[in-house]
């Protein structure tokens, strides 16, 4: 089951490789950072973000931050993620925030503005690039 969770980012990942503006070196370190992490199936990627140290991947959804929230506290923990907090925020916002190792993950919620469904941000750690010296 987790590979098929790992195949929606894969799938995820390089839909979002389309839009423009995105450059290259994003969609490889929202790749690296969010290796092993899980989107909700029923996600449509918006955006992909990198920095030096972290990457974030912005997805939507027609479900409700309750459906996904959910979702994500059984499937994170069959890929080894613990969740070490789960924080309500303005507006109906929802934070998890979970761990594999010293690895950290963070998902926000938020409710869509204007439309039903939501839309949430993965963000992660780039881990060192093990081949570069």
């Amino acid at each position: 089951m987790s590979r098929a969770h790992h195949l929606v980012v894969v799938l995820a990942l390089l839909v979002a490789c389309d839009r423009p503006g995105d450059t290259a070196r994003a969609r490889e370190a929202v790749g690296r950072a969010l290796s092993g992490t899980l989107a909700y199936p029923q996600s449509t990627p918006v955006t992909v973000a990198a920095g030096e140290e972290a990457a974030q991947l912005t997805m939507t959804s027609p479900d409700s931050i309750a459906v996904i929230v959910a979702w994500f506290k059984n499937a994170l923990p069959l890929n080894g993620w613990v969740i070490q907090r789960e924080t309500a925020g303005t507006g109906g916002s929802v934070t998890l925030f979970a761990q594999k190792g010293q690895r950290p993950l963070w998902i926000t919620l938020r409710p869509n503005i204007g439309a039903a469904g939501s839309t949430y941000t993965m963000i992660s750690e780039i881990p060192a690039d093990s081949t570069k010296p």
